[in-house]
């Protein structure tokens, strides 16, 4: 069964996340309360926990809350972590700046990737992926992880697929660590994925419903002839979701992994293979960084 909610510690992670991105405005009490539907009073109690703790500062003349000194102490214990992500940062400014494209650095476990840090742009396309939002090495996601995993971890992840899509899957994956980047294609099945969607968001989720949907999702996707392309012609048109490339440490391990999300629109396959030159070039230079 799924964990049951929090809205107490849904609401606290609401305010930072908001704090974090109103420009320094800051906000009032007032404005905390409808932001967060919450009476004064109990804004009140929660605001007053979190700047005793150093979470929050309030300025004395406009009477706004803001960030607060101690979590720069836990953005540095965090960081600590990723070593690798405050060698990636000025890079990934510099990738979505030249792009066009959103950049998103995610750390690799054995069963999941994690968003660890993300660089958005105006032009780039994609949802926002929160900090912290995890994706599962399950067939078909993971690939870009797979390419560079040892035998063993992608012997593992091939069988887990159907025996009629293996040899394509393993095709690409072989073309994918030759390139040096991924590149996923936009193919899910739209209408089904709004339907997901609509699931996800309703008050009265059925977990089984969920995951026959999911699970139907996930078949149909294997199937996709053009999910993961083995090549990419120059004069080809590519709806591009994502290209990624790996940051590796000196044992070859993925330390991290960064993907361009551009715009919407298709692009050129000269234009894909320009951008993901790019960020292979880029991913390059700090794998060898981190060997110094």
């Amino acid at each position: 069964m799924p964990p049951r909610p929090s809205p107490q510690t849904a609401r606290v992670v609401n305010l930072f996340e908001h704090l974090a991105g109103d420009g320094s405005k800051g906000l009032t009490l007032a404005e905390v309360s409808r932001h967060l539907s919450v009476h004064k009073a109990s804004c009140h109690s929660m605001l007053s926990e979190l700047l005793q703790a150093g979470w929050l500062l309030r300025d004395p003349v406009r009477k706004t809350y803001h960030l607060g000194p101690a979590l720069v102490r836990l953005g540095r214990e965090a960081a600590g972590h990723y070593p690798a992500l405050a060698l990636a940062r000025s890079a990934m400014v510099e990738l979505s700046t030249t792009t066009g494209a959103h950049c998103v650095a995610f750390s690799v476990g054995d069963d999941y990737s994690t968003v660890v840090d993300q660089v958005r742009s105006r032009l780039g396309g994609g949802h926002p992926m929160p900090i912290g939002t995890q994706f599962p090495h399950r067939p078909p996601y993971g690939t870009s992880t797979v390419a560079w995993a040892g035998a063993q971890a992608r012997d593992r992840w091939l069988a887990a697929l159907p025996e009629d899509v293996r040899d394509r899957y393993r095709q690409a994956i072989a073309a994918t660590a030759h390139r040096g980047y991924a590149v996923g294609l936009h193919l899910l099945p739209d209408l089904r994925l709004q339907e997901l969607a609509l699931i996800v968001r309703s008050a009265e989720v059925r977990s089984t419903r969920l995951s026959e949907l999911a699970q139907a999702l996930t078949d149909e996707l294997i199937h996709q002839e053009e999910w993961l392309p083995v090549s990419v012609e120059p004069d080809g048109t590519y709806d591009v979701s994502h290209i990624d490339s790996p940051i590796l440490q000196p044992d070859s391990r993925i330390a991290l992994m960064l993907s361009l999300v551009p715009s919407a629109e298709p692009m050129s396959g000269s234009d894909v293979i320009r951008m993901g030159e790019q960020l292979a070039a880029v991913t390059r230079e700090l794998s060898a960084a981190l060997t110094e």
